[in-house]
């Protein structure tokens, strides 16, 4: 089977969970012996040359350019990933008009209008507002597909007992990892750390709310106690918050996020917005480092399962958990344990991703027909992104031409 994944950008693992996860993909279609393409309209840079060396073939592609057309009718894929719903609404319609037999999967990475709403309450203090012209475009493209991966729980449930997305179009397909290794004990590791991407919004919002707010109060407790900050894309602003006296480093972007993990005793997620599976979280269990998170951060996490670590979301009960588990060997190893469990019990195969896939595949007429909102969506999608994109597409010629006759 050929497969087109279509990336908003190339991905970046040690840089995002957002690049893991692309990759926990790419890799089962590669292991289940799929020939595989990446396509992508962002600039390309050096993972790119990371997707060649695993024998993927890349692209490079534009919104609005019917290139894409005669790229994809050549390729002529059984399968199509789209890569956050904003990929789908900018290409979707050229595959359903180029290659109508083709699969179409979404796959959402995280609930885009859920943590555009939250963050939204966050700054303005008011309730959280769930439907916007966020929630009408993400849900519109989930029903435009023929499979849409969600990477939580708690958001699986919403699209199901909120707005009432039948469940043959949906798949709940986490991170995947390998068995864990062994990992280093109490005694081996020091310091807290914090982990993430500084361009995701919410990361941003979590280092600077723990600095004023949660930091002295652990500091307070543990007085030699330092904290190491970690992320790809720091700005100024972020690496300004060093503050060697206090014990508050930032370090910029990790190598390795799982030897950087590993050295650590405890892992900070203190997110007040957010949504999906948390990867900095994830990946510290896998490399035995228990977690303090908030609520948002623990949302769909470890369903009816042991958190591994604590939750808490206000700064005082945060700052206690985080000094009991730093000091407490016996606690720190229990939840060491729950967070290896979890990602043995809910983090370990795409099985079910191919084998749905497959399916679908085979019955696809079928699974189609079954989904009349899919069909309206897409007839009137169709008309008007199509239309508006041709026009896009016919004004950036006219402008080229101009630039070239002056």
């Amino acid at each position: 089977m050929k497969v087109l994944f279509i990336g908003y950008v190339w991905p970046e693992p040690l840089s995002s969970a957002a690049g893991i996860r692309s990759w926990n993909l790419l890799e089962a279609l590669l292991k289940a012996g799929w020939e595989v393409t990446f396509a992508s309209p962002s600039q390309t840079n050096g993972f790119t040359q990371n997707l060649i060396e695993k024998g993927i073939q890349t692209a490079c592609i534009q919104a609005n350019d019917s290139a894409f057309d005669v790229f994809i009718k050549d390729l002529n894929p059984s399968l199509v990933i789209f890569d956050r719903f904003v990929i789908e609404e900018q290409f979707g319609w050229r595959v359903y008009e180029v290659c109508p037999n083709a699969l179409r999967v979404l796959d959402t990475q995280d609930l885009h209008f859920l943590r555009r709403a939250r963050q939204r309450a966050l700054e303005s203090v008011q309730p959280i507002q769930l439907i916007s012209e966020d929630t009408y475009r993400e849900i519109a493209s989930i029903y435009r597909c023929d499979l849409t991966l969600v990477i939580s729980d708690f958001e699986y449930n919403l699209l199901v007992n909120q707005f009432q997305i039948p469940q043959e179009l949906l798949l709940l397909q986490r991170f995947s990892y390998r068995p864990a290794p062994a990992s280093r004990s109490f005694q081996e590791r020091s310091h807290m750390v914090m982990i993430g991407n500084f361009r995701h919004p919410p990361n941003r919002d979590g280092v600077i709310w723990f600095k004023n707010h949660i930091w002295p109060l652990i500091r307070k407790e543990i007085p030699d106690l330092e904290i190491h900050l970690y992320g790809a894309y720091p700005s100024k602003e972020i690496m300004a918050l060093t503050h060697r006296a206090t014990g508050f480093i930032v370090k910029g972007p990790a190598l390795d996020q799982y030897e950087t993990l590993s050295q650590y005793r405890v892992n900070l997620a203190p997110l007040r917005f957010g949504a999906g599976i948390k990867g900095k979280i994830s990946d510290g269990w896998w490399c035995g480092t228990p977690a303090i998170s908030t609520s948002i951060g623990a949302e769909g996490m470890h369903e009816d399962f042991p958190f591994g670590g604590c939750i808490a979301d206000h700064p005082q009960e945060f700052a206690q958990h985080a000094s009991e588990l730093y000091t407490n060997d016996e606690l720190w190893l229990q939840h060491q344990n729950h967070g290896l469990s979890l990602i043995e019990k809910l983090y370990s195969s795409t099985q079910s991703f191919l084998a749905r896939v497959q399916s679908i595949y085979d019955h696809l007429q079928t699974h189609r027909e079954m989904n009349f909102m899919g069909q309206l969506f897409s007839f009137h999608g169709l008309r008007s992104t199509k239309y508006f994109s041709r026009w896009i597409e016919e004004k950036s010629k006219r402008l080229s031409s101009e630039k070239s006759h002056n």
